[in-house]
């Protein structure tokens, strides 16, 4: 009898170490997430390398753990005397325990990879997205007409830099015109202004594309701003060798004949323009883009209300219907911040403080839109008075509750039961996505985990139908269900039309020291729907 309690009790363990380690393998391989810091970026990367050695060594002392119980069970005979046996069962029981430390740090330790491997984007993200900005720097240089907003969107959607390169010859092929024999050149001045921003901006801080700087621009790399500078105005004082002499050298170059201004200002911007298009705020998974033509109010036009097709007369006769015009409004506004940078500064060519003071502009940015699209457009009022999540909506779960499979199907049978202004069914209107902060993260994770079952009863029906997303703007035990924007969504943002990336300005005012900067930005957000989105207060 002794034999067979312990023979049973080391098969549970036996399967259950091979579930946690079936599950953590999966988890291991799932695919990385892409929300991550830039200043964060070297060390997580580094955790990330170090998380699945330690996860393997303690998945080997599992192993190792569950084959020494084992054998202890097997030094029971049916002979052995029974204060013998007690022995034995107590050290079995020590070792049981013991795995289930293990086990705890193994769950830990798969937590914290899966947390790391969110953060950590993919090693040539940075690398795509310079190459990507280099070209699309060099292509204006040649005259190619290319949007901010062309560009960004070739870094958000993976877009190899060898085919990038190759829309960019189309580009500039479809501008030559066959009748025209005559070659158009750049200038030298307007060629060595493009490497010199080029080399200034990798300097600041813009990502180093993996095939290394423009010819052009090797030959000012690793040149100091005051170098830079005296590039600009063709120095001719010789070495410079005391603060003087940089005085005179900034002072000339802050002239508005000087090359030097434009080149700062674009360096600036080149840089600020890579970071953020590296920015993934949350908001855009679940919030549809519609630029503005200026800053007035836009009204707005909801999907689904299109009249509903009737049957032709006999008498050929087409029945007019009406169109329900929404009566939300969106509109764009300005924001901007002012910074300076400092005569001493200069002076000191400290680069690197001047790159420090920029680094985190573009993530900063992002954020300010985070920020705003949540305390402006996520649950706003409405042209009915009611706000986007509200009872009379049919998108507010009452009481709230834990995410669960039950819980989350009636998410998604409330969100695919919403009607047009004009009573008529939405196509499709499905759940793609649950919205979470970080107390309820991990429990959103374990719903959709693709962990095999070991009986059809316990299949994850969720698996690979439902992504989740995680904001520090949303507190506390909420959650929410959100449509594929492409389909349907509550929400509208965009930039003024012509400005889709934040710029900077740069100025040097009479009677003061230095460099005056803005970082600005025409951006706007608001709520149009209720119908793509459903909200648990949760529990």
């Amino acid at each position: 009898m002794k034999k067979a309690f312990f023979s049973a009790a080391v098969a549970m363990i036996l399967c259950a170490g091979l579930i946690v380690g079936l599950g953590a393998d999966l988890a291991y391989a799932a695919p990385h997430l892409s929300s991550f810091d830039l200043h964060q970026h070297f060390n997580l990367t580094d955790l990330a390398h170090a998380a699945p050695l330690a996860l393997a060594g303690l998945r080997s002392k599992l192993t190792e753990l569950t084959s020494k119980a084992e054998q202890k069970k097997a030094e029971i005979k049916d002979d052995t005397a029974p204060e013998a046996a007690r022995t034995i069962e107590a050290d079995h029981a020590k070792i049981l325990t013991e795995i289930e430390e293990v086990r705890a740090q193994i769950r830990t330790a798969e937590e914290e990879e899966t947390r790391s491997q969110r953060q950590t984007p993919p090693a040539d993200t940075a690398a795509r997205a310079a190459d990507i900005v280099g070209i699309a720097a060099t292509a204006r240089a040649q005259g190619v007409d290319l949007s901010t907003e062309d560009e960004q969107t070739a870094i958000r959607t993976n877009v190899d830099p060898a085919a990038f390169r190759a829309q960019m010859f189309d580009r500039l092929a479809a501008r030559q015109t066959p009748t025209n024999p005559a070659r158009v050149t750049q200038d030298d001045r307007d060629v060595r202004r493009t490497a010199m921003t080029e080399a200034l901006s990798y300097s600041l801080g813009a990502p180093l594309p993996a095939a290394g700087p423009s010819a052009a621009a090797r030959a000012f790399m690793g040149r100091s701003v005051i170098d830079i500078a005296a590039q600009s105005i063709d120095w001719r004082g010789g070495m410079v060798v005391n603060a003087r002499q940089k005085d005179e050298i900034l002072t000339r170059a802050g002239m508005s004949t000087s090359d030097f201004p434009i080149i700062f200002e674009n360096a600036i911007n080149r840089t600020l323009e890579g970071r953020y298009a590296l920015a993934q705020p949350t908001y855009r998974s679940i919030a549809r883009k519609q630029n503005f033509n200026d800053f007035r109010p836009h009204t707005t036009v909801k999907i689904g209300d299109f009249p509903m097709l009737q049957k032709v007369l006999e008498s050929g006769e087409i029945k007019y219907g009406t169109f329900n015009e929404g009566k939300e409004t969106v509109q764009a506004f300005s924001y901007a911040i002012a910074l300076s940078i400092t005569r001493q500064m200069l002076i000191n060519d400290n680069i690197g403080a001047i790159a420090d003071l920029l680094s985190s502009y573009g993530p900063t940015v992002a954020l300010f839109e985070e920020v705003t699209f949540y305390s402006m457009a996520f649950n706003a009022a409405l042209a009915d008075g009611k706000t986007v999540f509200h009872a009379d909506h049919s998108n507010l779960a009452s009481p709230g509750t834990v995410i669960d499979v039950t819980n989350v199907g009636k998410a998604r049978a409330a969100m695919s039961k919403q009607k047009s202004t004009g009573g008529n069914q939405l196509l499709q209107n499905a759940a793609k996505m649950l919205l979470v902060g970080p107390d309820k993260l991990t429990e959103a994770e374990m719903l959709i985990a693709s962990i095999t079952p070991a009986t059809v009863a316990t299949v994850n029906i969720f698996s690979g139908k439902l992504g989740v997303l995680d904001t520090a703007q949303i507190t506390g035990n909420a959650w929410y269900a959100f449509a594929d924007p492409a389909m349907g969504s509550n929400y509208r943002w965009g930039y003024l039309e012509g400005y889709e990336a934040p710029r900077v300005r740069t100025d040097e005012p009479f009677g003061t020291q230095g460099f005056k900067m803005s970082v600005e930005i025409d951006f706007g957000v608001g709520a149009v729907d209720y119908r793509f989105g459903y909200k648990n207060p949760g529990a």
